[in-house]
């Protein structure tokens, strides 16, 4: 029985798991791209964007399709906010919390400027 218990154990994802790599994307206008922790939980869908001037995003964990308003709203969808889009009912909570953190800084940051 001991050795039941140990392998359960293990099975708890540890603390370093819970801090997402921040991906950088550059855009093809020749602006500087910007590093978002969202862009590890999307994929970018050319194949779904033909004959629309932006690419659509598709959430990995969900498969929602997002036709506007960018990685912003992506990280809305993550971190279940109210409002404009769907929350994702498939989105580990760490990465539901790093969403909610990231969102909260952005408000925060518009109020001091």
């Amino acid at each position: 029985m001991a050795s039941q218990h140990g392998s359960t154990s293990n099975s708890i994802p540890s603390t370093t798991q819970l801090s997402e790599p921040s991906i950088s994307i550059s855009t093809s206008s020749g602006i500087k791209g910007k590093t978002y922790l969202a862009w590890g939980h999307c994929r970018e869908a050319p194949e779904l964007s033909v004959g629309c001037k932006k690419t659509k995003l598709v959430c990995l964990y969900y498969a929602k399709v997002f036709t506007g308003g960018g990685i912003n709203q992506f990280k809305q969808h993550l971190a279940g906010t109210k409002g404009e889009v769907e929350q994702c009912c498939k989105c580990p909570p760490d990465v539901h919390h790093q969403m909610l953190l990231n969102l909260q800084g952005n408000v925060e940051k518009k109020k001091e400027s």
